[in-house]
């Protein structure tokens, strides 16, 4: 057995569905701020960001439960979700200049903008992380996760206080 199947063997159905809290947050987060941008560029780049993230959530469940390692789905959240948060970005670009002005006006009020700030820098944590920890690693999952509940959550905090 090779390192990253020892590895695998590790992953927990409830590390898994630990995975499920930040994508539901994410979720949740996106459709309320698309309401508000009301823009189809952003609700698309909205779901392949929350696709590539239960893609993730799926490949742990299937090593947890399966003990099957589909590359794809582990990999594929690299290329996904940066495509997803670029059309996300178009999106508000494109969108109408008035519920975007009314988006930054409330983002840049207390107390969203302090939740922004803490997801910044939990979001930078991620980066970190993936950068530190193979996706392999169960003990940086864990980590990851941690700190992607966080800046999910502060941002979810965030937009509703806009």
């Amino acid at each position: 057995m090779n390192t990253a199947q020892e590895n695998n063997s590790q992953f927990t159905p409830l590390l898994a569905l630990v995975d499920v809290i930040p994508v539901l947050l994410f979720g949740i987060a996106a459709i309320m701020l698309g309401v508000k941008v009301h823009n189809a560029i952003f609700f698309i780049g909205a779901l392949l960001c929350f696709l590539a993230g239960f893609g993730k959530v799926l490949w742990k469940i299937l090593i947890a439960v399966a003990g099957r390692d589909v590359e794809f789905l582990g990999t594929q959240l690299r290329y996904v979700m940066p495509a997803g948060f670029l059309l996300m970005i178009i999106g508000v670009f494109t969108a109408d200049r008035s519920a975007v002005i009314s988006l930054i006006s409330g983002a840049l009020k207390m107390p969203s903008l302090l939740f922004f700030i803490i997801a910044v820098a939990a979001l930078t944590g991620m980066v970190i992380c993936a950068r530190k920890f193979d996706r392999h690693d169960v003990r940086g999952n864990w980590i990851e996760q941690g700190i992607n509940i966080i800046a999910q959550g502060c941002v979810l905090l965030g937009v509703l206080f806009i």
